[in-house]
């Protein structure tokens, strides 16, 4: 990721910087700094717009999911229909067709679970990594005050 290049390179400008006898506090060049938080400040606009992708792949994994479920339930439904049609094998038609909605609908809520899961797992990723951004960065910030 882009940013984490950028704080890294911030982090490597506090660590070489001149140190002052007697102090731990160091001498940055203020443009170089600022140049850098510039280019992490264009770069966040690129982390957020991936994870808008994210949450519409998301959306995309749970509407596809959403359709093959009504499509499994009308394919059992119309099995059903056809099953009771049948006078011959009415009762075992109707057995046959609440199994099969029975397994649609199992179906159906694991996959839609599996898929609202992973898409959480993938967001929650990102999460992490933005609030690491979020925290490196804020460092950086308290560590240039600092050198006032």
């Amino acid at each position: 990721m882009r940013v984490l290049d950028l704080l890294a390179e911030l982090e490597e400008v506090v660590e070489k910087g001149n140190t002052l006898p007697f102090s731990s506090k160091a001498l940055v060049n203020p443009e170089e700094v600022i140049e850098i938080i510039d280019e992490i400040r264009d770069s966040l606009p690129e982390e957020l717009a991936e994870a808008k992708k994210i949450v519409a792949e998301r959306k995309k994994i749970i509407f596809a999911a959403q359709s093959e479920a009504d499509h499994i339930k009308a394919e059992a439904e119309k099995r059903l229909r056809e099953l009771i049609d049948t006078n011959e094998i009415t009762k075992t038609a109707t057995a046959n067709a609440n199994e099969i909605m029975r397994n649609a609908n199992v179906s159906a809520k694991a996959l839609k679970t599996g898929t609202q899961n992973y898409a959480d797992k993938l967001l929650y990723s990102f999460q992490i990594q933005l609030k690491e951004m979020n925290d490196q960065i804020e460092q950086n910030r308290r560590e240039l005050k600092n050198m006032k």
